[in-house]
């Protein structure tokens, strides 16, 4: 088993190409027509797992995909098998619009699912091409790990566990046709960014002490960072979201503004970002100088205890005007 691999399905599915992995729930068959192979991946966690991709630290893998049928949101992509127990390894997937990531055992337990990137474009009917570019950092044992659609990136994220992995096709309750597939060892990323700590002790210094977007590629480290003059540290940015706490009256028009304690909450870890409190007069309250990469929702509290606390979800921080200090 060796890369590169480049297969389009002229002729066939090549003998011992792929088998079924995970719950196995899923058949493959040639379209002599449309020279591809049609996937119908039935319930369950189902993997076609392409035999001859090689466990790998770095590599890269893409498949020209098209879903012809779903009996929800299409939920399809890659899985990175460990070559230990069944499931063992990441599934990074579209599932109702988003791209998520999970880790799963043997024993088909899933942990840390995260869910970030946009998919709008999975829909029954639309065919891309998607590819996954992955980088090893056998130092840290860290991932770095790319996802594109159409070779426009849509997804970069920083994972840990595992040395080696291979890429295969996930599905669950769909159709797909595949078109081609290929894959070779190395990857058009970068290296990790480099460690930074201050006085720490060595078994110390390689704990990641920060939230995810810390490790971002235009950060220079993936511990910890100056906080001088930072307005916010790990969130800082040119960014913004803002809003308004009222209360509707019935038989009036105008809704009652009123001051309320508001929390800026991270959807992906759940970490409090800012604090504030909305203003008396107007009911309007604002979180500046924010990143604009992570989700957010903002939650505003009753401490009066009348009513129940309100919730904004998938907030994106918007640029803030030019009269912004």
């Amino acid at each position: 088993m060796a890369y590169p691999l480049e297969e389009t399905f002229a002729s066939s599915i090549p003998e011992g190409f792929a088998r079924n992995g995970g719950h196995g729930n899923l058949t493959a068959s040639w379209s002599p027509a449309q020279q591809a192979v049609d996937l119908v991946f039935g319930q369950g966690q189902n993997i076609w797992e392409i035999t001859p991709a090689p466990l790998s630290g770095d590599f890269w893998f893409e498949m020209d995909v098209e879903a012809l049928a779903s009996a929800s949101p299409p939920h399809f992509g890659f899985w990175l098998r460990t070559g230990g127990p069944n499931f063992e390894g990441q599934r990074l997937c579209v599932h109702n619009g988003y791209w998520l990531h999970s880790y799963w055992t043997g024993d088909i337990q899933e942990s840390e699912r995260t869910a970030e990137a946009q998919a709008a474009w999975a829909v029954v009917g639309a065919r891309h091409t998607l590819r996954l570019d992955a980088r090893h950092d056998a130092q840290l044992n860290v991932w770095q790990l790319q996802l594109s659609v159409d070779d426009e990136p849509a997804w970069r994220i920083y994972k840990r566990w595992h040395t080696a992995l291979r890429p295969g096709v996930f599905g669950q309750s769909l159709t797909l046709r595949l078109h081609r597939l290929a894959g070779n060892a190395g990857s058009g990323l970068a290296d990790a960014p480099p460690v930074r700590h201050h006085g720490l002790s060595a078994g110390l210094k390689r704990l990641c002490l920060s939230p995810a977007n810390a490790a971002a590629p235009s950060h220079r480290h993936r511990g910890l960072r100056p906080l001088l003059g930072q307005r916010n540290h790990y969130y800082h940015g040119g960014h913004g979201i803002a809003g308004s706490v009222k209360r509707r009256i019935q038989g009036v028009v105008a809704d009652e503004p009123l001051r309320r304690r508001v929390l800026l909450i991270d959807e992906a870890t759940f970490t409090v970002v800012r604090e504030t409190w909305s203003d008396a007069a107007t009911g309007a309250y604002a979180f500046e100088h924010i990143d604009a990469r992570p989700q957010y929702l903002v939650i505003a509290f009753d401490h009066e205890g009348r009513h129940r606390a309100v919730i904004a979800d998938k907030l994106r921080a918007q640029t803030l005007p030019p009269t912004f200090p």
